[in-house]
């Protein structure tokens, strides 16, 4: 198994439109954070100098949101590629377990994921870092509590959606089917927000929305945050058994 990861690795390095792919990942995602700080004054009325540190960190962090849609994708594709006729058939003969080589592919994305969210966020830290300094607004600690937990949530964040993404695809047998399963269970809570509150309440905390909130944001969340923990755990598990499940079927 640790072989197929390092191929994956390898596929990353030396094939171009992974690594541009990844570039383009990181370079956007810094690029719309840096649009969102420098337009507070349009979307929120507030010059950038009226903002507290937290508030400034708050706001780059949005970029994370454009890497999990981004790396989704990206998954997605990867995924489907090896599951491809000529390429399954090859690295099924290197790996004949099936639940092995399903668990090398959730591994690598797992790493590639948390990998990319920790790149961003020290290269979103030391911007607003200098933006800061520049400003003379005060400084930073990556390791305050509630600086660390909006880290850690948003690298949970990404590594979500991913996994979903990757789940989705071994089940669809499709790139764009799994991008689309982890993209609804994204943003379909926006639209369930729109129905009556006696429906929405009941709906909204199956999906993980609010526990990707209450890990970001641990002292304004509202419930548990080991109710969170578990709602992530149980989309994970069961998306990844199905996908395994399905994986395994399959016929190539």
């Amino acid at each position: 198994m640790k072989n197929l990861i390092k191929a994956d690795f390898k596929k990353i390095f030396y094939l171009p439109g992974n690594r541009s792919f990844l570039i383009s990942t990181i370079c956007l995602s810094i690029l719309l954070g840096m649009i969102f700080l420098f337009t507070t004054n349009v979307t929120q009325g507030r010059a950038l100098i009226e903002l507290s540190s937290m508030e400034v960190i708050d706001i780059t962090l949005l970029g994370m949101d454009v890497a999990a849609i981004m790396l989704l994708i990206f998954t997605a594709n990867f995924v489907k590629k090896d599951l491809t006729s000529g390429a399954v058939h090859t690295n099924l003969a290197i790996t004949p377990v099936r639940g092995n080589y399903f668990l090398s592919k959730v591994s690598f994305i797992s790493i590639l994921a948390i990998l990319l969210s920790i790149v961003l966020i020290l290269l979103f830290f030391a911007i607003d870092q200098l933006v800061l300094s520049m400003n003379g607004m005060g400084g930073l600690s990556i390791f305050a509590l509630n600086i660390f937990t909006k880290i850690v949530g948003s690298i949970v964040m990404v590594l979500f959606y991913s996994l979903l993404s990757a789940s989705g695809t071994f089940y669809l047998q499709s790139a764009f089917g799994g991008a689309a399963f982890a993209l609804s269970v994204m943003f379909l809570p926006a639209l369930i927000k729109m129905f009556p509150a006696d429906i929405s309440d009941i709906l909204l905390p199956i999906f993980p929305e609010d526990a990707l909130s209450a890990l970001i944001d641990v002292h304004s969340a509202d419930g548990s945050l080991l109710r969170a923990i578990l709602v992530l755990l149980l989309w994970i598990i069961v998306s990844s058994l199905i996908g395994q499940w399905k994986f395994k079927k399959m016929d190539y």
